[in-house]
């Protein structure tokens, strides 16, 4: 085709963006490609995005919801009990890019003909890696509203270099009455400092590493679960499954063998049984059972670094059907004992916490309103805290702190909306208020004195927050357009010398998208971020200060085209505002970027 057709479209933030927190720590599990939804495999492979993009943040999302009572459908739904997915069988699809600054990003997934349409198997391989500069900002102020004279901004730039690989293969075996899946995969992490880190400091030239090792860190994982599959009300619902990792992370000092190390393992058994036993009335009930393990070698070894616990939850749910409502009524029990160098877990558990959802449908999902209690505990692994930040190490925690704690959602109160209009609008209006009693916030570890620089850190604190989201989707044969926003506060947040940064007070996420005859694709997109910001008290001079992050809007254009039905290449802009993107406390990449790449996609 001779002509090309390219349109722009922008679109300014809808307010509001979302989290269902959650604004403790989550990764969320699905694979985002920078091509057009019909060149995506159908099916979702599990890749943390932040760690993909090494753009890592917390994940404010409103629609996904971290505790949802241990299981992911509603027994009672004949239509959303598990059964058969569609096989696409023969597929593979590759997705390659390399743009600057130098980010090579790689994609491949393949889906082999098999001779027992029973067994589905598929293959898949990620790859991201960045080699270049980090500059970042904090402004300082000693009056709390910024006002004061004596306002002061430090400058941090770095050299660095990443990589993340993941692959692995997954699984599924389809009985007559139950199915059997299973996933097994690699995961390795290598980054550094390429040079010495530069802090403008009060005048003053600092250097040092922030990560004061170059990291090598693998990880090898494997999951099993049996799933039953009724075909009927009235027949009993059963799963039951196993999950195992180990992982080591070395450090290395221009040294062939590691100077330092920290190794974990995990194992998880899980299950659940449930059935509705007369027409309306029915009941559920899950376990999860957990095993830590840390160990290390490091530097005076200390007790922190090594360490074990157990965990163990069980979540008894009563449900009942009655005409347009239905009602959940659960409660979540679980307890963690904490073995060696018991410090490691916080005490502010309760053992009991809230699953309650009652949902009601008056207009067949035109509008679905909804009110959730919701509650629990989540083991931060050293795995977890890594794929928050991929710079993340066992230097980040505080003096006073351990260096793994429990996440703990005392209680998540929210009422919300979800429904269509038409076949092609969606929407999702969301309000709620959350109580988080532990839970994992970046924060500055801050000197004794106010002429030395701060570095980054992670702290375990409590505090509340209310948050206001909505979502927005629209869809038809040649538009195709998706956002996102969220209001969000923090309170009662802890105040001491360490400086905790809040959460951001809003969110935006708008994806739009305009396709010609299904060959020429143009859009744009929009992320926004509002400021954030910490105060601590310093102990030399005795004086309250106040440090913040800018917000940022991250504007970025789209433009793809489709070759054949084999091939398409694709061209995406980053940041045209030219801002300062800091999703991670020290680590910013100013400027535009772009990527250049293709897809292959064989079905």
């Amino acid at each position: 085709m001779k002509k090309l057709l390219f349109v722009l479209i922008f679109l300014f933030p809808v307010a509001l963006a979302g989290q269902g927190l959650d604004p403790t720590v989550k990764v969320t599990g699905e694979y985002k490609a920078q091509v057009s939804s019909e060149d995506v495999p159908k099916e979702q492979v599990f890749l943390p995005d932040s760690i993909a993009d090494f753009d890592t943040h917390f994940d404010y999302s409103v629609f996904d919801k971290p505790y949802q009572g241990s299981y992911e459908f509603q027994p009672y739904l004949l239509d959303l009990r598990p059964r058969k997915q569609p096989l696409y069988r023969n597929q593979f699809l590759l997705n390659a890019s390399l743009g600057y600054t130098l980010h090579p990003r790689v994609d491949a997934y393949w889906e082999p003909v098999l001779k027992d349409s029973s067994l589905n198997l598929s293959v898949y391989a990620h790859h991201r890696s960045y080699l270049g500069q980090y500059a970042a900002t904090l402004t300082h102020s000693n009056a709390l509203d910024g006002s004061d004279s004596h306002v002061q901004s430090v400058a941090f730039s770095k050299g660095a270099f990443e990589s993340l690989t993941r692959a692995g293969m997954k699984g599924r075996y389809d009985m007559k009455r139950s199915y059997l899946s299973w996933d097994a995969s690699y995961e390795g992490i290598h980054n550094g400092n390429g040079a010495e880190n530069q802090i403008d400091y009060s005048k003053q030239v600092y250097k040092h590493f922030d990560n004061i090792f170059n990291r090598g860190y693998n990880k090898a994982q494997a999951s099993l679960e049996y799933h039953s599959n009724p075909v009927k009300q009235g027949e009993l619902f059963y799963r039951v499954g196993l999950d195992a990792f180990y992982s080591r992370d070395n450090f290395f000092m221009g040294e062939d063998k590691p100077l330092e190390y920290l190794q974990m393992g995990k194992v998880k058994v899980y299950g659940g049984v449930g059935d509705m036993f007369v027409s309306h009335h029915g009941f559920y009930m899950d376990f999860d059972l957990q095993l830590y393990m840390l160990g290390n070698q490091v530097s005076s070894s200390p007790a922190y670094l090594n360490t074990n616990a157990q965990y163990f939850s069980v979540t008894p749910h009563y449900l009942l059907q009655y005409e347009k409502f239905k009602v959940d009524l659960g409660a979540n029990l679980a307890y963690v004992a904490p073995g060696k160098g018991s410090e490691n877990f916080t005490k502010a558990s309760q053992i009991v916490y809230p699953d309650v959802t009652i949902t009601y449908n008056p207009w067949r999902e035109w509008a679905i309103f909804y009110f959730k209690a919701k509650g629990g505990m989540k083991m931060n692994t050293y795995d977890d805290l890594l794929a928050l930040n991929p710079h993340f190490y066992y230097g980040y925690r505080q003096s006073d702190q351990s260096l793994l704690d429990n996440t703990i959602e005392n209680a998540n109160f929210s009422l919300g909306v979800d429904g269509r209009i038409s076949s092609r609008f969606t929407y999702e209006l969301k309000l709620g208020y959350v109580f988080y009693g532990n839970a994992p916030m970046e924060c500055l570890k801050m000197p004794s004195s106010h002429t030395e620089p701060p570095l980054p850190g992670l702290a375990f604190t409590s505090y509340q927050s209310f948050y206001a989201g909505v979502g927005l989707s629209y869809k038809s044969e040649s538009f195709d357009a998706q956002a996102r926003a969220k209001y969000q506060g923090t309170y009662h947040l802890e105040r001491d010398v360490r400086a905790i940064f809040s959460l951001p007070p809003f969110l935006v996420d708008v994806r739009l998208m305009y396709n010609w005859k299904r060959r020429i694709f143009a859009g744009i997109s929009l992320e926004a971020q509002g400021g954030r910001q910490a105060m601590y008290k310093l102990s030399s001079p005795a004086v309250d200060r106040i440090c913040k992050i800018k917000p940022f809007y991250n504007v970025g254009l789209d433009a793809r085209y489709k070759l054949s039905n084999l091939w398409t290449v694709w061209l995406h802009v980053d940041n045209l505002l030219f801002q300062e993107i800091q999703r991670n406390l020290f680590y910013a990449q100013k400027g535009a970027e772009f990527s250049v790449g293709f897809t292959l996609n064989i079905r």
